[in-house]
């Protein structure tokens, strides 16, 4: 074989690793499939009858009970925390299948674990939030109203309320229903909870 028949062998082979090389870092991988990624964890369903924790995916948690006997449930949100004062929203849910009447300020009680009511003084109106103030509105099944309740925990003297329920009357003729407050009700020694009247979206 000639000199120039070997050169152009070489050449030839080099040329065939490099192109090779080229190949191998540019190679195109497809992006993986769906079926890898880390699912979003669903809802939790509440049990009949119980009050269930339902924490959202992409929100502060909430805590909800069963529909009553007379069509409403009651949504209560993590409370917002700013410098000692707490705020936090309650919606009563019809559920039923009637207009759900509804006409001022509930009748409220910070109850303990065990249910156990304690002393505080509930304040109709509020001094840190905006109050509709009391009219009469209709909540149409499937729909929703919601009050506000704040209260500060400081703590100086005298009993420290760490409260696990807020009991809620939304109108006269309706009954009582206990909803658990995710972190609690912590009012310090103020004794002291304020609320809105109820109001539409």
């Amino acid at each position: 074989m000639s000199l120039s028949s070997r050169f152009s062998l070489r050449t030839a082979a080099l040329a065939a690793a490099v192109a090779l090389a080229a190949g191998c870092g540019s190679e195109v991988h497809d992006p993986p499939d769906a079926g890898g990624a880390v699912p979003v964890p669903s809802t939790v369903a509440a049990s009949p009858g119980a009050v269930s924790p339902l924490p959202s995916p992409r929100g502060p948690r909430f805590e909800r009970t069963a529909c009553s006997p007379d069509g409403v449930r009651l949504e209560a949100r993590e409370p917002d925390a700013a410098t000692g004062l707490r705020g936090m929203r309650v919606t009563l849910v019809n559920c039923g299948d009637a207009t759900v009447r509804l006409n001022g300020y509930p009748a409220l009680r910070v109850l303990g674990e065990n249910r156990e009511p304690f002393e505080v003084r509930i304040v109709e109106g509020s001094a840190t939030v905006p109050d509709p103030g009391p009219k009469p509105i209709g909540v149409r099944p499937g729909k929703t109203a919601s009050i506000v309740v704040t209260w500060r925990n400081t703590v100086t003297h005298g009993t420290n309320v760490n409260g696990a329920f807020l009991e809620v009357v939304p109108a006269d003729g309706r009954g009582p229903l206990a909803v658990r407050v995710p972190g609690g009700l912590d009012l310090g020694t103020t004794g002291r909870l304020e609320a809105t009247a109820w109001s539409l979206p």
